[in-house]
């Protein structure tokens, strides 16, 4: 089972740009460029997908279309972690009618605008995400947990308080989905 272990931070806008200065210093490249991410949720008439605590997303990125399945949030006191598969989708109208087709409909939508960086570590890569959305500017660290506390170490971040939610979590408790 492929898991994938993350932690969010609310950072401001300020911050955010302090933030894409450091990568630079410290040679995290950039995987990405900060760009438009449209992402739609899929989900059964019953909501089954969403009150079992799992997610269906299509995500549009830089001209890619990438499917994914999230399954629940695993316990973890530190780092947002559960089961994660995806895939790269070659015609995203195609693979929407697949679904329609299977039961599932168009569930939530929420977009953001997003650059990634990749940053290699003593203990391991990780991938950062810089967000800046509608409900405010954040910073997502993807990776093995070793090196997610490495990379927040060197960011001065260790005692700052993660979030957990989902950005639909987020978005829906702004009112915006």
């Amino acid at each position: 089972m492929a898991v994938e272990t993350e932690i969010k931070l609310r950072v401001d806008h300020g911050e955010l740009e302090q933030l894409r200065g450091r990568m630079d210093e410290l040679n995290a490249e950039v995987k990405a460029p900060r760009q438009e991410e449209k992402n739609r949720l899929f989900d059964f008439a019953d909501g089954r997908l969403r009150s079992g605590g799992s997610t269906l997303r299509l995500r549009s990125y830089g001209g890619d279309s990438i499917l994914t399945f999230k399954g629940p949030v695993l316990e973890d006191p530190r780092f947002k972690r559960r089961a994660e598969f995806q895939t790269r989708v070659e015609d995203a109208g195609a693979l929407e009618q697949v679904l329609e087709s299977l039961g599932l409909a168009p569930a939530a939508r929420y977009d953001k605008v997003r650059e990634i960086r990749s940053w290699r570590l003593e203990a391991g890569t990780v991938e950062v995400c810089l967000d800046e959305t509608p409900i405010g500017t954040f910073v997502e660290i993807e990776g093995a947990a070793p090196a997610i506390g490495e990379a927040l170490e060197a960011l001065g971040w260790s005692g700052r308080e993660s979030i957990r939610r989902s950005y639909l979590e987020l978005y829906r408790e702004a009112g915006l989905t």
